[in-house]
């Protein structure tokens, strides 16, 4: 059945265009360095101000980062229909689908960017130097990620991207522009959202592994082989849990952070789903896509239950 030319209009294709469901990548690590925040130093007020600007902030990067990608996916043709090979439209599916214009995506790419930079500013003249370096590199890395002539994201450099952009960076700039003092903590505390982001990442690459090698992509699933990528997901899964566990073992998180394995069952059914990708075609980038979707919904709750547990222990037992 042939997708209609504009399916989409307004405030739905609006979201549709900045891939609006993948906005937990990015706020769920501005609430867990703010949390962090007034947790690991419970003598600072906690500012809303500078809370809502940062979130305001790393949305907007995102925002830049997926157009960037969209448009470059989409001049290396990745994202465009492969009736062939049986992939649909890729990417957020506007530009092969004639529903935005490159002009167009090109614009709010620089708005986006932008009211980042504005915001940015504004939050380094109210905290610290270190919020400017953080802005240099989250805007450096969310444009060559696939913009030329860097394009990090083709050259197997995408894992640590989005661990050190979303992950650490993203942490560690909500952490610090409550406490405007620099620390350890909050990279070291970033660690398992920072594996689990990447997981998003890595299981659309898993799902992709064919299509991007005909284009000359190097990923790690094209690098390493099937197997070794299934062992990279379960690592990377288990490895979010287990450094939970090793931060309220030696004191570095309240217990309530372990409220999160109540996604557990969710978690042992994605690492049971990597066993059982089928191998070609459109079965393959069908499953794939269910796969990568429930990863991201997975982050998000593993996120959202440990900044519940974060918030109930900075309530009632700190």
């Amino acid at each position: 059945m042939e997708l209609e030319q504009k399916p989409f209009k307004g405030f739905k294709l609006f979201m549709m265009t900045i891939r609006a469901y993948a906005f937990p990548a990015s706020i769920i690590p501005v609430i867990y360095g703010s949390l962090l925040a007034v947790i690991l130093n419970k003598d600072i007020k906690f500012d809303f101000l500078l809370f809502f600007l940062t979130l305001i902030g790393a949305m907007c990067v995102h925002v830049g980062a997926n157009i960037v990608n969209d448009i470059y996916d989409y001049k290396k043709g990745i994202d465009r229909e492969d009736k062939k090979a049986g992939i649909p439209h890729g990417g957020s599916m506007v530009l092969s689908m004639g529903l935005v214009s490159l002009k167009e995506m090109k614009l709010i790419s620089v708005i986006s960017f932008l009211i980042s930079l504005i915001l940015g500013i504004i939050i380094w003249r109210m905290t610290g130097n270190l919020v400017l370096y953080l802005m240099i590199f989250g805007l450096f890395a969310s444009v060559y990620y696939t913009a030329s002539p860097l394009q990090l994201k083709y050259k197997a450099l995408g894992d640590i991207m989005v661990f050190l952009g979303f992950g650490t960076g993203m942490t560690l700039g909500a952490y610090y522009v409550q406490v405007k003092e620099f620390s350890w903590l909050p990279i070291i505390l970033s660690i398992p959202l920072g594996f689990l982001i990447d997981a998003i990442l890595h299981s659309n690459n898993m799902r992709d592994v064919k299509f991007d090698k005909s284009f000359g992509i190097k990923t790690i699933p094209i690098l390493a082989g099937e197997k070794f990528s299934k062992y990279f997901y379960y690592f990377l899964i288990i490895g979010a849990y287990l450094s939970i566990v090793i931060f309220v073992a030696t004191g570095l998180l309240p217990w309530p952070a372990l409220f999160n394995f109540i996604t557990l069952p969710t978690a042992i059914k994605l690492i049971k789903m990597a066993k059982n990708i089928p191998s070609n075609g459109i079965e393959r980038f069908e499953y794939g896509t269910k796969y990568n979707l429930l990863t991201a919904q997975f982050n998000m709750q593993f996120g959202l239950t440990l900044a519940s547990g974060l918030l109930v222990a900075y309530l009632f037992f700190l």
